[in-house]
Protein backbone atom coordinates (compact mmCIF):
# COMPACT_ATOMS: atom_id res chain seq x y z
CA UNK A 1 0.00 0.00 0.00
CA UNK A 2 1.49 3.39 -0.97
CA UNK A 3 2.14 5.79 1.85
CA UNK A 4 0.07 8.95 2.01
CA UNK A 5 1.99 12.21 2.15
CA UNK A 6 0.73 15.37 3.81
CA UNK A 7 2.28 18.77 3.14
CA UNK A 8 1.51 22.16 4.63
CA UNK A 9 1.11 25.31 2.55
CA UNK A 10 -0.01 28.90 3.12
CA UNK A 11 -1.65 29.04 -0.32
CA UNK A 12 -5.46 29.17 -0.40
CA UNK A 13 -7.19 26.03 -1.69
CA UNK A 14 -8.12 25.88 -5.35
CA UNK A 15 -11.76 26.79 -5.92
CA UNK A 16 -14.02 23.89 -6.89
CA UNK A 17 -15.11 23.34 -10.48
CA UNK A 18 -17.95 25.83 -10.23
CA UNK A 19 -19.19 28.69 -12.37
CA UNK A 20 -19.38 31.29 -9.63
CA UNK A 21 -19.67 31.86 -5.89
CA UNK A 22 -21.71 34.07 -3.60
CA UNK A 23 -19.67 35.11 -0.59
CA UNK A 24 -20.85 36.73 2.65
CA UNK A 25 -18.33 38.00 5.17
CA UNK A 26 -20.73 38.64 8.03
CA UNK A 27 -20.30 40.82 11.10
CA UNK A 28 -20.06 38.41 13.98
CA UNK A 29 -22.14 38.66 17.12
CA UNK A 30 -24.59 41.14 15.58
CA UNK A 31 -28.05 40.66 14.13
CA UNK A 32 -30.01 37.49 13.44
CA UNK A 33 -27.97 34.38 12.67
CA UNK A 34 -30.46 33.39 9.98
CA UNK A 35 -29.79 36.47 7.85
CA UNK A 36 -26.71 34.94 6.16
CA UNK A 37 -28.56 31.78 5.14
CA UNK A 38 -31.69 33.69 4.12
CA UNK A 39 -29.60 35.98 1.90
CA UNK A 40 -27.79 33.01 0.33
CA UNK A 41 -31.07 31.19 -0.31
CA UNK A 42 -32.67 34.24 -1.93
CA UNK A 43 -29.55 34.91 -4.03
CA UNK A 44 -29.67 31.37 -5.43
CA UNK A 45 -33.40 31.62 -6.17
CA UNK A 46 -32.86 35.01 -7.87
CA UNK A 47 -30.11 33.53 -10.05
CA UNK A 48 -32.25 30.53 -11.00
CA UNK A 49 -35.16 32.74 -12.01
CA UNK A 50 -32.92 35.09 -14.03
CA UNK A 51 -31.13 32.19 -15.76
CA UNK A 52 -34.41 30.85 -17.16
CA UNK A 53 -35.07 34.21 -18.80
CA UNK A 54 -31.48 34.61 -20.00
CA UNK A 55 -31.61 31.27 -21.80
CA UNK A 56 -34.62 32.43 -23.82
CA UNK A 57 -32.25 34.84 -25.58
CA UNK A 58 -30.15 31.88 -26.74
CA UNK A 59 -32.50 28.98 -27.42
CA UNK A 60 -35.78 27.98 -25.82
CA UNK A 61 -34.66 24.33 -25.96
CA UNK A 62 -31.92 24.89 -23.38
CA UNK A 63 -32.65 24.35 -19.71
CA UNK A 64 -30.49 24.71 -16.62
CA UNK A 65 -30.40 23.40 -13.09
CA UNK A 66 -28.23 25.17 -10.53
CA UNK A 67 -26.33 22.75 -8.33
CA UNK A 68 -24.26 23.26 -5.19
CA UNK A 69 -20.57 22.47 -5.65
CA UNK A 70 -19.08 23.48 -2.31
CA UNK A 71 -19.45 25.68 0.77
CA UNK A 72 -16.48 27.33 2.44
CA UNK A 73 -16.73 28.52 6.02
CA UNK A 74 -15.09 31.48 7.73
CA UNK A 75 -16.94 33.83 5.54
CA UNK A 76 -19.77 31.80 3.99
CA UNK A 77 -18.77 31.19 0.38
CA UNK A 78 -21.24 29.17 -1.68
CA UNK A 79 -19.93 27.77 -4.97
CA UNK A 80 -22.55 27.09 -7.64
CA UNK A 81 -22.63 25.58 -11.10
CA UNK A 82 -25.15 25.56 -13.96
CA UNK A 83 -25.85 22.09 -15.32
CA UNK A 84 -27.15 22.66 -18.85
CA UNK A 85 -29.30 20.33 -20.89
CA UNK A 86 -31.11 20.63 -24.21
CA UNK A 87 -34.09 18.90 -25.73
CA UNK A 88 -33.85 17.00 -29.01
CA UNK A 89 -32.43 19.75 -31.17
CA UNK A 90 -30.06 18.61 -33.93
CA UNK A 91 -28.54 22.06 -34.32
CA UNK A 92 -27.46 22.03 -30.69
CA UNK A 93 -26.25 18.45 -30.89
CA UNK A 94 -23.79 19.47 -33.59
CA UNK A 95 -22.24 22.17 -31.39
CA UNK A 96 -20.13 22.24 -28.26
CA UNK A 97 -22.39 24.94 -26.85
CA UNK A 98 -22.31 24.35 -23.11
CA UNK A 99 -19.08 26.23 -22.22
CA UNK A 100 -20.19 29.33 -24.15
CA UNK A 101 -23.69 29.35 -22.66
CA UNK A 102 -22.32 28.78 -19.15
CA UNK A 103 -20.01 31.77 -19.49
CA UNK A 104 -22.87 33.87 -20.87
CA UNK A 105 -25.05 33.15 -17.82
CA UNK A 106 -22.25 34.16 -15.46
CA UNK A 107 -21.38 37.33 -17.40
CA UNK A 108 -25.03 38.37 -17.62
CA UNK A 109 -25.54 37.99 -13.86
CA UNK A 110 -22.34 39.97 -13.28
CA UNK A 111 -23.64 42.79 -15.49
CA UNK A 112 -27.00 42.90 -13.68
CA UNK A 113 -25.39 43.00 -10.22
CA UNK A 114 -22.92 45.67 -11.37
CA UNK A 115 -25.75 47.75 -12.86
CA UNK A 116 -27.69 47.74 -9.58
CA UNK A 117 -24.79 49.31 -7.67
CA UNK A 118 -23.47 51.69 -10.35
CA UNK A 119 -24.72 55.17 -9.49
CA UNK A 120 -22.17 56.94 -11.70
CA UNK A 121 -24.52 57.14 -14.70
CA UNK A 122 -28.25 57.56 -15.29
CA UNK A 123 -30.14 54.29 -14.99
CA UNK A 124 -31.37 52.93 -18.32
CA UNK A 125 -33.15 49.57 -18.19
CA UNK A 126 -33.40 49.14 -22.01
CA UNK A 127 -29.62 49.72 -22.21
CA UNK A 128 -29.10 46.91 -19.67
CA UNK A 129 -31.23 44.63 -21.84
CA UNK A 130 -29.21 45.55 -24.94
CA UNK A 131 -25.94 44.78 -23.13
CA UNK A 132 -27.20 41.33 -22.15
CA UNK A 133 -28.31 40.71 -25.75
CA UNK A 134 -24.79 41.65 -26.92
CA UNK A 135 -23.27 39.15 -24.50
CA UNK A 136 -25.69 36.49 -25.75
CA UNK A 137 -24.72 37.16 -29.37
CA UNK A 138 -21.07 36.48 -28.51
CA UNK A 139 -21.93 32.83 -27.87
CA UNK A 140 -22.56 32.58 -31.65
CA UNK A 141 -24.64 29.45 -31.17
CA UNK A 142 -27.18 30.33 -33.84
CA UNK A 143 -24.64 31.76 -36.30
CA UNK A 144 -27.26 34.46 -36.86
CA UNK A 145 -27.90 37.82 -35.13
CA UNK A 146 -31.14 36.37 -33.75
CA UNK A 147 -30.80 37.05 -30.03
CA UNK A 148 -33.20 39.00 -27.90
CA UNK A 149 -32.87 40.99 -24.71
CA UNK A 150 -34.61 39.87 -21.52
CA UNK A 151 -38.03 41.45 -21.12
CA UNK A 152 -38.31 44.55 -18.92
CA UNK A 153 -40.53 42.52 -16.57
CA UNK A 154 -37.82 39.88 -16.18
CA UNK A 155 -35.11 42.45 -15.54
CA UNK A 156 -37.34 44.28 -13.09
CA UNK A 157 -38.02 41.01 -11.25
CA UNK A 158 -34.27 40.27 -11.10
CA UNK A 159 -33.55 43.74 -9.71
CA UNK A 160 -36.22 43.31 -7.03
CA UNK A 161 -34.95 39.85 -6.15
CA UNK A 162 -31.33 40.95 -5.76
CA UNK A 163 -32.49 43.98 -3.77
CA UNK A 164 -34.30 41.53 -1.49
CA UNK A 165 -30.99 39.72 -0.88
CA UNK A 166 -29.45 42.97 0.37
CA UNK A 167 -32.41 43.57 2.66
CA UNK A 168 -31.43 40.49 4.71
CA UNK A 169 -27.93 41.78 5.46
CA UNK A 170 -26.46 44.49 7.68
CA UNK A 171 -24.48 47.40 6.29
CA UNK A 172 -21.29 46.15 7.98
CA UNK A 173 -21.66 42.73 6.38
CA UNK A 174 -19.80 42.21 3.11
CA UNK A 175 -21.03 40.31 0.08
CA UNK A 176 -19.45 39.49 -3.27
CA UNK A 177 -20.14 37.73 -6.56
CA UNK A 178 -17.04 35.74 -7.51
CA UNK A 179 -16.23 34.35 -10.96
CA UNK A 180 -13.12 32.86 -12.51
CA UNK A 181 -12.28 36.23 -14.08
CA UNK A 182 -13.31 38.76 -11.43
CA UNK A 183 -14.83 39.44 -8.04
CA UNK A 184 -17.62 42.00 -7.72
CA UNK A 185 -18.22 43.54 -4.30
CA UNK A 186 -21.91 44.10 -3.68
CA UNK A 187 -22.71 47.50 -2.20
CA UNK A 188 -25.07 46.78 0.69
CA UNK A 189 -25.63 50.49 1.34
CA UNK A 190 -27.15 50.96 -2.13
CA UNK A 191 -30.85 50.30 -1.59
CA UNK A 192 -33.74 50.77 -4.01
CA UNK A 193 -37.39 51.13 -3.14
CA UNK A 194 -39.85 49.22 -5.32
CA UNK A 195 -41.40 52.29 -6.94
CA UNK A 196 -37.98 53.59 -8.02
CA UNK A 197 -37.19 50.25 -9.61
CA UNK A 198 -40.55 50.13 -11.39
CA UNK A 199 -40.03 53.65 -12.71
CA UNK A 200 -36.93 52.48 -14.59
CA UNK A 201 -39.00 50.02 -16.60
CA UNK A 202 -41.93 52.32 -17.30
CA UNK A 203 -42.34 54.07 -20.63
CA UNK A 204 -45.88 55.28 -19.99
CA UNK A 205 -48.32 55.38 -17.07
CA UNK A 206 -52.05 55.67 -17.71
CA UNK A 207 -54.04 56.77 -14.67
CA UNK A 208 -57.77 56.16 -14.44
CA UNK A 209 -60.27 58.44 -12.64
CA UNK A 210 -60.69 57.63 -8.96
CA UNK A 211 -63.50 55.30 -7.97
CA UNK A 212 -65.03 54.06 -4.74
CA UNK A 213 -63.81 50.62 -3.69
CA UNK A 214 -64.12 48.44 -0.60
CA UNK A 215 -60.67 47.03 0.24
CA UNK A 216 -60.15 44.41 2.93
CA UNK A 217 -57.17 45.12 5.18
CA UNK A 218 -54.59 42.31 5.32
CA UNK A 219 -51.71 44.21 6.91
CA UNK A 220 -51.84 47.87 8.00
CA UNK A 221 -48.78 50.08 8.30
CA UNK A 222 -48.75 51.15 11.94
CA UNK A 223 -45.54 53.15 12.03
CA UNK A 224 -44.31 54.65 8.77
CA UNK A 225 -45.41 55.70 5.30
CA UNK A 226 -45.25 52.28 3.65
CA UNK A 227 -47.84 50.60 1.48
CA UNK A 228 -50.71 48.72 3.05
CA UNK A 229 -51.40 45.12 2.07
CA UNK A 230 -55.05 44.97 0.99
CA UNK A 231 -57.41 42.66 -0.84
CA UNK A 232 -60.08 43.39 -3.44
CA UNK A 233 -62.11 40.22 -3.92
CA UNK A 234 -59.54 37.47 -4.46
CA UNK A 235 -56.90 39.90 -5.66
CA UNK A 236 -54.11 40.98 -3.30
CA UNK A 237 -52.85 44.51 -3.83
CA UNK A 238 -50.45 46.96 -2.20
CA UNK A 239 -51.56 50.58 -1.93
CA UNK A 240 -50.21 53.76 -0.48
CA UNK A 241 -52.59 55.68 1.79
CA UNK A 242 -52.46 59.30 0.62
CA UNK A 243 -55.16 60.54 3.01
CA UNK A 244 -52.64 62.14 5.38
CA UNK A 245 -55.13 63.34 8.01
CA UNK A 246 -56.78 59.93 8.28
CA UNK A 247 -53.40 58.19 8.35
CA UNK A 248 -52.17 60.45 11.14
CA UNK A 249 -55.28 59.71 13.21
CA UNK A 250 -54.85 55.99 12.63
CA UNK A 251 -51.21 56.00 13.70
CA UNK A 252 -52.14 57.96 16.83
CA UNK A 253 -54.71 55.20 17.57
CA UNK A 254 -57.61 57.59 17.24
CA UNK A 255 -59.02 55.26 14.57
CA UNK A 256 -59.14 51.50 15.06
CA UNK A 257 -58.49 49.30 12.02
CA UNK A 258 -57.60 45.64 12.30
CA UNK A 259 -56.74 42.92 9.78
CA UNK A 260 -60.01 41.62 8.37
CA UNK A 261 -61.73 45.01 8.53
CA UNK A 262 -62.29 46.92 5.29
CA UNK A 263 -61.92 50.46 4.02
CA UNK A 264 -64.51 52.19 1.87
CA UNK A 265 -62.29 54.59 -0.02
CA UNK A 266 -61.58 56.57 -3.15
CA UNK A 267 -58.92 54.74 -5.14
CA UNK A 268 -56.89 55.68 -8.20
CA UNK A 269 -55.50 52.89 -10.39
CA UNK A 270 -52.62 53.42 -12.81
CA UNK A 271 -51.46 50.98 -15.49
CA UNK A 272 -47.70 50.98 -16.02
CA UNK A 273 -46.42 50.03 -19.49
CA UNK A 274 -42.85 49.12 -20.33
CA UNK A 275 -40.63 50.06 -23.25
CA UNK A 276 -41.93 47.04 -25.12
CA UNK A 277 -45.49 48.37 -24.65
CA UNK A 278 -46.43 45.46 -22.39
CA UNK A 279 -48.30 46.00 -19.10
CA UNK A 280 -45.76 45.78 -16.27
CA UNK A 281 -47.95 46.34 -13.24
CA UNK A 282 -50.86 48.18 -11.72
CA UNK A 283 -50.40 50.84 -9.05
CA UNK A 284 -53.11 51.57 -6.50
CA UNK A 285 -53.32 54.81 -4.51
CA UNK A 286 -55.90 55.40 -1.78
CA UNK A 287 -56.82 59.08 -2.06
CA UNK A 288 -59.55 59.33 0.58
CA UNK A 289 -60.82 57.05 3.35
CA UNK A 290 -64.58 57.40 3.64
CA UNK A 291 -65.40 54.74 6.21
CA UNK A 292 -63.93 51.86 8.20
CA UNK A 293 -66.07 48.74 7.85
CA UNK A 294 -65.65 46.43 10.85
CA UNK A 295 -65.64 42.74 10.06
CA UNK A 296 -68.95 41.91 11.74
CA UNK A 297 -68.60 38.19 10.96
CA UNK A 298 -65.50 37.88 13.15
CA UNK A 299 -67.04 40.15 15.78
CA UNK A 300 -70.11 37.88 16.09
CA UNK A 301 -67.93 34.77 16.14
CA UNK A 302 -65.86 36.24 18.98
CA UNK A 303 -69.03 37.15 20.91
CA UNK A 304 -70.29 33.56 20.77
CA UNK A 305 -66.87 32.25 21.80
Amino acid sequence: MPKAEISLTDKPPHPPKADFAFSIDFERGVGSASRVFAATHDFIKACEKLDKELLQAIDSNIETVMVLEDIEVGSIKTWLKNVLTASDDQALKDLDWKPAVGKYLVRAKYVVLQWIDDDSAPRDLPALGREIRRIASETDIKHLPDYRAPTPEALLTALKDFQGVKDHLLEKDKAAFITAEASLSINLTMRWDIESLEALAVREAIEFPSATMVLVVKKPDYLGDSKWELRHGKRNISAKIEDKLWLEQFQKRQIDVRPGDALRCEVTVAHLYGHDNELISERYSVKKIKEVLVNSYYAQEKLFD
